[in-house]
This record gives C-alpha cells, sequence and structure tokens, in this order.
C-alpha cells in the first residue's frame, strides 16, 4: 500500500509537500524524504509524534534508539509506517527544533492500493520550508567563537601541576 502524507507549516502557510511512501518503509525513510525536501541539516535532532485527532502527542518515534522497548518511544530505523498509520485524516507531528517546539503537521490523505514504489518521493512541492534554525538562536546562544590561534592553549607542564596542588591520592 502507497501512503499519500501532506506535510504543512503554520510557521510558512505557503509551505506544502505531498509525499508517497510505502506503508512497509520505515519512519527512517519518511524521515530522510521530509530532511531533504525542506532542505534541512541532517545532523540535527528530529523526531516523529503519533498524535489524536487534536494533535495532542501520544508516541514518540525518535532517532535514537534507547535499546529498550517502551511504546512511549520507538525507533525510526525499526518502526515501519503501517504499524502506527492506518486511517486516512490520521496525524502525526515533526519536530524538528526540539529547543523552540518547532515542527510540520503531518497528515495522511490518501492510500493507494498499489505496491510497486521502490523509494518514498515527493510528488508535490509549493512554497518554502520554514527555516531549521532561527537566526536569533545563534546570535543568542552565548556561545563565543574561538579565534583559530585560541583552539589550543598550554596550561604548563605536569611538574607545574604537582608544584600548585601536590601528589594525587590513591
Amino acid at each position: 500500500m502507497i501512503c499519500i502524507f501532506e506535510i504543512s507549516s503554520l510557521e510558512a502557510p505557503d509551505f506544502k509537500r505531498l509525499i508517497h511512501v510505502g506503508s512497509e518503509n520505515t519512519f527512517e525513510e519518511l524521515h530522510r524524504t521530509l530532511q531533504n525536501t525542506a532542505n534541512f541539516d541532517t545532523s540535527q535532532l528530529a523526531s516523529f509524534f503519533i498524535t489524536d485527532d487534536h494533535w495532542k502527542r501520544l508516541v514518540e518515534i525518535s532517532p535514537l534508539d534507547s535499546g529498550k522497548k517502551s511504546m512511549k518511544v520507538l525507533s525510526m530505523r525499526n518502526t515501519k509506517l503501517n504499524e502506527y498509520i492506518s486511517e486516512i485524516g490520521q496525524k502525526l507531528v515533526y519536530v524538528f527544533d526540539f529547543f523552540n517546539e518547532r515542527f510540520l503537521y503531518i497528515e495522511l490523505k490518501e492510500k493507494l492500493m498499489k505496491t510497486d514504489l521502490k523509494e518514498p518521493f515527493v510528488a508535490y512541492e509549493k512554497g518554502n520550508a520554514p527555516s531549521q534554525f532561527l537566526i536569533n538562536d545563534l546570535e543568542s546562544s552565548g556561545v563565543e567563537m574561538m579565534e583559530k590561534d585560541e583552539s589550543y592553549k598550554s596550561f604548563g607542564d605536569l611538574e607545574d601541576y604537582y608544584e600548585i596542588f601536590g601528589e594525587m591520592d590513591a
């Protein structure tokens, strides 16, 4: 079966995507397709959340695998779409910025009985995705960038440590 998901954002009202993905595909494959179509930095953490009809988050599907089986947090790599997505109109949230609580809305719009889809693809694109990083975050993060020549500073020899602090007790 092929699932057709509509992706949208309140932050960027003109942003809309329709993604076709096989129900046997994993959430990780949907995640990669979303990252590519939105031009997001793939090194950043993001998670899916299965929601109810009012967008209340019920179950997290994360790229981080704790190694423990939990009904509240599942692994993207090991969780197939058909395990949690079944009804047209079913809703998900894709959180791409945990610090600022920014996300995309995902809704299952249609299911096709075809099974010949080899990999997920974007069937429709409109508008630009919301920016993955808020400019204010980078400016007000409190992190000072080091100059090239400041990256290594000598803190003296080990003998200096012994002179100052004495021998360490084992």
